[in-house]
This record gives structure tokens, C-alpha cells and sequence, in this order.
């Protein structure tokens, strides 16, 4: 007795949602040099933060290591997003 099979075949309707579904997706998901800069700046706003509830020594070192921080990745930031 022959066996009888079936070729799949997709849907076009579903095919076009999967496809439409995709590229939401990948326009959400962040990349990760957006996420490298928007570190360093939460990196860079935090050690004034933390200077400021007397966790960290107050210093002008931090502050000048919090304010790099911070300008480095805004400016990666604004690069990557295509404003610079």
C-alpha cells in the first residue's frame, strides 16, 4: 500500500505577517552600541548620584570621571542615531 504525502505549502497571508512581524522586531530590539552609550551615561550620571548620598568620596576626580562618562555616551548616542 503507497503512502500518500502532502507538500507543504505557506500560507501567503501568514508568510506576509511573519515577514511584517520580523521587522518589528528588529526596529524594537535595541542594538548594542545603543546600549554601550546609554550605560555610560546611567554610569556617568550615577557616580555624582552616589557622591551625593556620601557612598563615594567627594571628589574632583569622580566628578570629572562622571561628566566624561556621561559626554562620551551622549555623543556615541547622538552619532548612532544619526544626528552627528
Amino acid at each position: 500500500m503507497a503512502v500518500l504525502t502532502h507538500s507543504y505549502q505557506i500560507n501567503r497571508a501568514r508568510s506576509t505577517f511573519v515577514n511584517h512581524w520580523d521587522e518589528v522586531v528588529d526596529r524594537l530590539r535595541p542594538r548594542r552600541c545603543m546600549l554601550v552609550s546609554a550605560g555610560l551615561i546611567l554610569a556617568g550620571l550615577s557616580i555624582p548620584l552616589l557622591m551625593t548620598v556620601k557612598l563615594l568620596p567627594l571628589t574632583l576626580a569622580l566628578g570629572l570621571v562622571g561628566f566624561a562618562l556621561s559626554v562620551t555616551g551622549g555623543v556615541l548616542a547622538l552619532i548612532l542615531c544619526g544626528e552627528l
